[in-house]
Formats: structure tokens, sequence, C-alpha cells
């Protein structure tokens, strides 16, 4: 009888440790995807449908002064570019290619980041004519106070 009443109280022990074990998992999972990163990720495609709408003031306004950009385009380092820069890289990309439009594939947020895979497209104006393209990119952004303080791109320039 004692055998079977230790028994039963060390199951009822090990299930109550274990019970409280996936109790606190389950908080701890909730809680570490606080509020903010769901903000960042809002932010990050309100900024894409901006940049859509061929609103580069608007796109611009998402990014801190002084952001910092790894972008090929800039070449292999960081580089500070200031909502004036970027506004007006954008509207000579759309001088280049006046449909240009980014499609997200994928987003993906965590703590202060988000990461946006997406395909960048439009038809260009070259000396041949006008001639479709599309460019596979990814980027992480980096959130400070509700901007984007950091921009990293990744692309394949090409030769």
């Amino acid at each position: 009888m004692n055998i079977k009443i230790f028994f039963f109280f060390a199951l009822i022990t090990l299930y109550s440790c274990s019970e409280t074990k996936t109790k606190n998992t389950i908080l701890s999972t909730e809680s570490t995807r606080p509020l903010e990163v769901d903000n960042n990720i809002a932010l990050a495609l309100e900024s894409f449908s901006a940049f859509n709408a061929h609103k580069w003031e608007e796109h611009s306004a998402f990014f801190s002064d002084s952001c910092q950009n790894l972008d090929p385009s800039y070449g292999a380092n960081y580089v500070i570019v200031n909502r004036k820069d970027k506004a007006a890289k954008y509207k000579e990309m759309e001088s280049w290619s006046p449909d240009i439009k980014d499609s997200i594939t994928h987003i993906f947020g965590s703590a202060d980041k988000v990461t946006i895979q997406f395909i960048s497209s439009g038809t260009a104006k070259t000396n041949k004519g006008q001639e479709k393209w599309s460019l596979p990119i990814c980027c992480v952004f980096t959130f400070k106070n509700g901007l984007i303080v950091c921009d990293e791109t990744y692309y394949d320039r090409g030769k």
C-alpha cells in the first residue's frame, strides 16, 4: 500500500513538473515576440507600399537620416545615406525603369530586425529599346524607435 501511495505522489509530482515546464515554455515563447516586432514588420510593409507607389519622399521617411546602408550599388562597405539622397536614388531608378516595383515573397521579423525577400522588376529603357527585367533581392532592416537605422541589401549585380 505504501509503495502505491509513493508511486502515486511521484507520478503527480512528475506530471506537475512537466506541466509547469510546458506552461513556462509557452509563456516564454509568447513573450519573445513583442508587439514591437509586429510593428516593425508593418512599417517594413508600409515602406514597400510607398516604394511601389513611387512616393519616394514618403518611402525615404521610413529611414533615419543617418541610416547605415550596405548595398552593392554603394560598394562593399557600409555608407550613410540620408533621406534626401535615398529619395534621389529611387527617382533615378524610376527614370531608368518607370514601372519599377517590388513583390515581397517572404518577410520575417525578430527582435529589432525584419528580413524581406522580394523580386524587384520593371521595364528598363535601354539602347535596344525597352527590356523587361527582374531581380531577386533580400534585405535586412534594423529598426530603432520606429525608423530603419540600418538597411543591408543583398543581390547579384551580375557582371
